[in-house]
């Protein structure tokens, strides 16, 4: 055993990595989380991974083999989970644009798809609704479908971006800092196990992070501009790296760095009209993103006092805007700038999924930020949805006190994170 654990902490390095992989054991059979009686079961594998993340901040080094071991041996389990539902949309939507469609203009249930209904079509969730995911994301999702339209070749995909992600961050940062990532309980379920695409957003902005700090302003813009044509999300993103160019005064760059910043979304929106012959801006369904709403913190609590709002999304958008303006006037580092943009996002947002709360964990090898690592055990709480949910004449809500468990650590653990740093604004 000793040659195997070489760190004085051996017996917690062994609990670490018992109940990362028991965990992950435990949880495997428990991926219908639609199923009632399913979600206990599941959040009993989640704890056992959350025992074993808590249990590697007390081990100090380890050989590059147990580390990287009990990095893939957790996601290489879950690749055989049945996924979240989301999946089954990226590989319809995949077909429907390889098929010579525009997925922004024909939703599942429209009479002109009625030749490519099959088993994954069935699985598809709000048939009503087109395409919520930018261009480049469907691009890949068409090429994922061209080599295997299944969930499981889909999950590989998006756990190798994963484990891309880590790559990145122990090449910069080291094996110890990065364990933060590698070990990631929530990180190991939302991509390995539920299958979400959100990795490869990952992946292009720790990429561009990574650029930006060697100074590769444009590639950490293209590779900024990529994670925009993945995700909405990232576009404060590109208004600070332009304010931090202008107050740097390379002006000479500008024009550079802004079409580096466009290329990707400007470029796949083109191919996609071009392949389909079929032209919209219209790119996300207006409708349901204006009504939909999903374990929301603020707008819960307005929503408490002022019923009104709870009929419409867009009040919130003015005051997430301006809290997004300050972030990129106020602050100077990149990795603190995406900690303050997600962190607003999820606090204002109407719709809210606990894959969300895998975006800022990266940075968080770098920032140590109390809340990412708070949110990567108290995020699991969100899954008891599905439980609620499921129960007679249960709603798509998480009772109050549940709500509080998953929110309050992250929003304690950012604020005493943010707090301790007083100098950043000049950093």
């Amino acid at each position: 055993m000793k040659l195997i654990f070489s760190s004085k902490n051996n017996v917690t390095t062994f609990f670490s990595v018992l109940f990362l992989i028991g965990g992950a054991l435990l949880m495997l059979s428990f991926g219908r989380l639609n199923e009632f009686g399913t979600v206990p079961f599941f959040l009993l594998g989640a704890l056992l991974l959350c025992f074993g993340f808590i249990c590697s901040f007390q081990v100090s080094n380890l050989s590059p083999a147990i580390f990287w071991g009990v990095a893939i041996l957790p996601r290489l389990i879950l690749l055989w989970q049945v996924p979240g539902d989301d999946i089954y949309r990226y590989i319809w939507e995949g077909r429907v644009l390889f098929s010579g469609l525009n997925p922004y203009l024909h939703p599942p249930e429209a009479a002109l798809l009625e030749g490519l209904r099959d088993t994954v079509w069935k699985a598809v969730e709000y048939k009503g609704v087109t395409a919520i995911y930018p261009p480049f994301a469907e691009f890949l999702f068409a090429f994922f479908s061209i080599l295997s339209p299944t969930p499981f070749f889909f999950k590989t995909v998006f756990a190798c971006a994963d484990l891309s992600v880590l790559f990145l961050l122990v090449r910069e940062f080291g094996q110890r800092e990065s364990r933060l990532y590698a070990w990631n309980p929530l990180v190991i379920y939302c991509f390995a196990g539920g299958g979400h695409y959100d990795s490869l957003f990952i992946l292009a902005l720790v990429f561009g992070w990574i650029c930006y700090r060697k100074e590769k302003l444009i590639q950490a813009s293209f590779a900024i501009g990529a994670g925009i044509a993945l995700k909405w999300i990232a576009l404060p993103l590109a208004g600070w790296i332009l304010w931090q160019v202008f107050c740097s005064k390379k002006h000479q760059k500008l024009f550079l760095i802004f079409l580096a910043l466009s290329l990707p979304m400007i470029g796949s929106w083109t191919l996609l009209s071009f392949w389909t012959n079929e032209w919209t801006l219209q790119i996300f369904p207006q409708h349901f993103t204006q009504y939909v709403r999903s374990v929301e913190l603020i707008p819960a609590f307005v929503g408490y006092f002022w019923k009104e709002s709870l009929k419409h999304n867009d009040w919130f958008l003015f005051p997430l805007a301006l809290c997004w303006l300050v972030t990129i006037f106020r602050i100077r580092s990149y990795e603190r700038a995406v900690e303050w943009i997600f962190f607003l996002l999820w606090i204002f947002s109407p719709m809210m999924h606990a894959w969300y709360f895998t975006w800022m964990i990266p940075f968080a090898v770098l920032t140590r930020n109390r809340g990412s690592i708070a949110i990567s055990i108290s995020g699991f709480f969100y899954f008891s949805i599905h439980h609620y949910f499921q129960s007679p004449g249960g709603q798509w809500e998480l009772p109050p006190q549940i709500a509080f468990l998953m929110w309050a650590p992250l929003i304690l653990g950012f604020l005493l994170s943010m707090r301790s740093l007083p100098q950043e604004r000049n950093s």
